[in-house]
């Protein structure tokens, strides 16, 4: 049995690609988890989709950033199991 997430496309959820956007905590002076209600998140079928993505955002385009320091992670998700693919950190 396949469950899918909620969004524009159906995506099966043991086989997905998940950009996220971690914002600074300067209490914890660590990046927030992916499952912050800060981060923001958005899911690929297609890893091709997912790392143009990626590779498209920039500092100006995180508007809610508060000139903190971000950090961008491709996550590929399978069955269940979190691999990071890239990650890169953003400076104001």
């Amino acid at each position: 049995m396949n469950a899918t997430l909620e969004t524009d496309n159906n995506i099966t959820t043991d086989d997905y690609f998940l950009l996220a956007i971690l914002k600074w905590d300067d209490k914890s002076n660590d990046y927030l988890p992916v499952n912050d209600p800060s981060t923001v998140t958005q899911t690929f079928t297609e890893y091709s989709d997912a790392e143009n993505a990626y590779f498209s955002i920039n500092y100006a385009s995180c508007s809610d950033s508060q000139g903190k320091d971000i950090k961008i992670e491709l996550i590929h998700m399978r069955f269940g199991s979190a691999h990071i693919v890239r990650n890169q950190i953003l400076f104001p």
